[in-house]
């Protein structure tokens, strides 16, 4: 039972195992397999698993029958003070700026106070070690369908811009007229092109590809966190 709980809470979170197994300081293989049921639990491990994903020991134990909601991402107008959970502490939270996309795309270091429409509030183990000043949150625009299904329009992303080793697995913002200023696309790297995917199987979101000289200042930085609203 507990480990269909912790995977209940990952899914939610979009996080994964290995994420999981870093912040508890357990190896990944052997969370998973803990998952899975392969193996017992430890009761000082779900301890720290129930503190890292804010899940009641007693939940965890089967002790709790009531249903658990992982924190959810509360977005604030700037300046005021996030309200958070019942029985969640505010330092357990990080605030990201939510700023428009082509400030997003054209700011590399410190975005200026006046672009900042303003906070998003994000539970700290769902962004791991990436805890920095330099993140930045964009919400994507409703008509932004070409990331669908994996990201949808309007949903809001983090992207941290200390991380743009490219990895085909990534997802990345990256700087695009065509799509506002910010577009959110998987990347390729050749001899001489870079190419951008949409993971939109529609036709009309084919790859956009850029000769390296164009592509220069290309990525702004990883998507490392995205959250979908279901209240349209």
């Amino acid at each position: 039972m507990p480990g269909e709980i912790i995977a209940a809470s990952l899914e939610a979170r979009g996080l994964k195992a290995e994420a999981l197994a870093r912040l508890v300081g357990m190896k990944g293989d052997t969370l998973r397999k803990k998952i899975k049921g392969e193996r017992e639990w430890r009761p000082k491990e779900l301890s720290k698993i129930g503190d890292a994903l804010n899940i009641p020991k007693s939940h965890l134990l089967g002790e709790d029958i009531r249903p658990f909601q992982p924190p959810q991402p509360v977005i604030t107008v700037l300046g005021t003070q996030a309200n958070i959970l019942p029985g969640v502490k505010t330092e357990d939270y990080l605030a990201v700026p939510l700023v428009e996309g082509p400030i997003a795309a054209g700011y590399a270091g410190a975005i200026p106070g006046d672009y900042v429409r303003g906070l998003v509030w994000v539970y700290r183990p769902e962004i791991g070690k990436r805890q920095h000043h330099n993140l930045r949150a964009v919400q994507l625009a409703k008509d932004a369908r070409s990331m669908e299904p994996t990201i949808r329009p309007g949903d809001i992303v983090i992207v941290d811009p200390e991380d743009r080793k490219i990895n085909p697995k990534a997802i990345y913002a990256v700087r695009l007229d065509s799509e506002g200023g910010c577009a959110i696309k998987r990347v390729r790297v050749s001899d001489n092109y870079v190419v951008l995917f949409s993971d939109n199987r529609d036709p009309i979101y084919g790859p956009v590809v850029l000769t390296k000289d164009r592509a220069e200042n290309l990525i702004i930085g990883r998507v490392i966190w995205s959250w979908t609203s279901w209240v349209r």
